[in-house]
């Protein structure tokens, strides 16, 4: 049989019988066929790669989001979907900050990456769903590269820590927190101090401090118990946690029947108001069976922020017992000028109307009625 056939201008073609005929007898040819097939059957392996790689990273138990150099989203995993609530389709080509609570983070984030000797940031970001709700992420984020080293974006593999981020901010919370009044305790008064003293001295804000202990609390826990005096203390948290600025002010159990509250913001001639409706509404609680009188000896001072932690405690504990030497019941307010305390108002003559009720001793094991929160943040 003939291995040609006629072309349009009458000529014979060569079937591909001849052609490989002619291509065996022409090694260049051969070897040309030989490696466009070997490409072809690369090409088809690389997408076969690629499809297994996608399918991978679509359906990976971590969340999965990378993005071009300008930021904006070029994939986003079933697990992103899950997580944040968007569809990939609608949020690929946006910016990668719409679902960032922060929006300044990522490019905090990538400038830290820039920095990374390893190519690698991780952090503990927090992120915004499609509903609006705040989650955390464990985020761990590097360099997409071409085969060349050249970056072509971003890659953030992530795991949802919301629970875990909750558990640490409650125990966080219990470390901070005085069990019985719900109030700060003494351990974290020096830490927030330190804060608002810096936050005062770069905003050229005033900043005070009130200081008291209660008149009447040992005779009357003598009396009557521990129960009853760990609800007077209680009742005095409340009084704190009514008066108190929410997220400004910070009040504090010092110790024993002692208290403190930060308030910053606020110069002597604004924090005495404050001081003596305090003071006021503690000689307000009644406790049941018992006919002595509760109140509260304070001392007041307005510091400057470079003073010491210590200092500062020891001028408004000095104004307090000012108060307490004159019979107590009254407030005490530091004069630096004078460098000594100056008694504010008249003592008070006799109980104030009562403003709360300590409730009846409790049998052990029941709950509190007390606040549960620290006041001030």
């Amino acid at each position: 049989m003939s291995a040609s056939s006629r072309r349009a201008d009458g000529a014979e073609a060569p079937r591909d019988g001849a052609r490989t005929e002619e291509s065996r007898g022409n090694p260049d040819r051969a070897g040309g066929e030989a490696e466009r097939e070997a490409l072809r059957r690369r090409v088809a392996e690389l997408e076969d790669e690629v499809g297994r790689l996608r399918a991978i990273l679509r359906q990976a138990g971590d969340i999965i989001v990378t993005t071009d150099l300008e930021g904006r989203v070029t994939s986003f995993n079933e697990e992103a979907e899950h997580v944040l609530g968007y569809r990939a389709e609608e949020i690929i080509g946006r910016p990668a900050e719409v679902f960032y609570v922060h929006k300044r983070l990522r490019r905090r984030l990538v400038a830290e990456l820039e920095a990374s000797p390893d190519g690698v940031v991780r952090a503990d970001v927090q992120v915004r769903t499609r509903e609006g709700k705040k989650r955390w992420l464990g985020l761990s984020l590097s360099w997409l590269k071409d085969r060349s080293g050249k970056r072509h974006g971003t890659i953030g593999v992530s795991k949802e820590i919301t629970a875990r981020r909750k558990l640490e901010e409650k125990l966080r919370e219990l470390s901070i927190t005085d069990a019985l009044t719900g109030l700060y305790n003494q351990s974290h008064f020096f830490h927030r101090l330190e804060i608002e003293k810096e936050r005062a001295r770069r905003l050229g804000h005033d900043l005070s401090l009130l200081y008291f202990d209660l008149d009447g609390f040992k005779p009357l826990n003598d009396a009557l118990g521990h129960t009853v005096g760990d609800e007077v203390l209680r009742a005095v948290g409340g009084v704190l946690f009514r008066n108190v600025r929410k997220e400004v002010d910070s009040a504090f159990r010092y110790g024993g029947d002692e208290f403190a509250v930060l308030l910053p913001g606020t110069d002597v001639a604004a924090a005495v108001p404050f001081a003596q409706r305090v003071r006021r509404q503690i000689e307000g609680i009644e406790v049941p069976g018992y006919a002595g009188r509760l109140g509260a000896s304070m001392g007041l001072c307005q510091f400057d922020a470079a003073e010491p932690g210590q200092q500062v405690v020891a001028l408004a504990d000095r104004a307090m017992y000012a108060a307490k030497r004159d019979g107590g019941r009254r407030l005490g307010v530091w004069d630096p000028d004078r460098a000594e305390a100056v008694l504010v108002g008249e003592p008070s003559a006799g109980a104030s109307p009562a403003t709360q009720s300590v409730p009846r001793p409790r049998p052990p094991g029941a709950a509190s009625s007390g606040p549960s929160p620290a006041a001030g943040e």
